[in-house]
């Protein structure tokens, strides 16, 4: 199995760093096609797993997100392909693109609860904690960087409290149905890590461009998300067996 997955690893962070620079200071159609290489990376490692275990619901559901979070970076990096930033089209790319993320991360959370609710014995307080912990650290970390987020503070807040439930419920079940298995478990975890670090990045880019829209941000910001694409298809073949 190494010599399927090492190379697709391998594949996804090259593209993902030659995305990274040929995407800065602005994007470019260079940038789009490496992008879109490494989009067609994570969705064939997803595909490529799921061909190995049973078509429970986790992976559909996990597929459905990649393709959702695929079909938002295509449109997200669509700009090159517009005259102007200020077009109908392009403004409708971004929004369109936003929603399809916002689905993609939908699909992740109900698919790690659901996971969850199935694999029986739920250790609700550890659940809560987990929660609250991860909770804790994405408001330190807001007042670390001092960044407001205005008039978006109720949704990013909602949003947030969604994210860190998905992490809780990927650490409850990892520990639970994934015990004795310290590789899986790790790599159940550290998938919605890796993604909450890069929602974060994004958000800081997002809110205080001035400070936080430097390369390393989105070396970071980008980073992490393909790896985490990678990670989520890859707990295909751990919980999607079970479940």
């Amino acid at each position: 199995m190494i010599y399927i997955y090492l190379p697709l690893f391998i594949a996804e962070a090259v593209f993902a760093a030659l995305f990274i620079r040929a995407g800065r200071p602005s994007s470019t159609k260079a940038g789009f096609a490496f992008k879109m290489c490494a989009c067609v990376i994570y969705m064939a490692n997803a595909l490529y797993t799921s061909s190995g275990v049973p078509r429970g619901f986790y992976s559909q559901a996990v597929l459905c997100a990649l393709a959702a979070g695929f079909a938002g970076d295509i449109l997200l990096t669509s700009d090159p392909f517009f005259t102007s930033t200020k077009s109908r089209g392009y403004t409708t790319a971004i929004i369109t693109g936003g929603i399809c993320f916002l689905a993609g991360h939908i699909m992740y959370i109900y698919a790690f609860i659901k996971a969850l609710s199935l694999s029986g014995g739920t250790n609700m307080r550890l659940l809560i904690l987990v929660w609250a912990g991860a909770f804790a650290v994405f408001l330190g970390a807001k007042m670390l960087t001092g960044v407001g987020f205005g008039k978006l503070t109720a949704p990013v807040i909602l949003y947030a409290s969604a994210i860190t439930l998905l992490f809780s419920c990927a650490v409850s079940l990892a520990l639970g149905s994934l015990s004795g298995s310290p590789l899986k478990q790790a790599a159940v975890i550290s998938a919605p890590v890796l993604f909450i670090i890069s929602d974060f990045s994004l958000a800081l880019k997002y809110f205080d461009k001035e400070r936080f829209d430097t390369l390393p941000v989105r070396i970071i910001n980008l980073s992490t998300y393909f790896l985490s694409q990678m990670l989520f298809g890859l707990s295909i073949g751990f919980v999607g067996i079970n479940a």
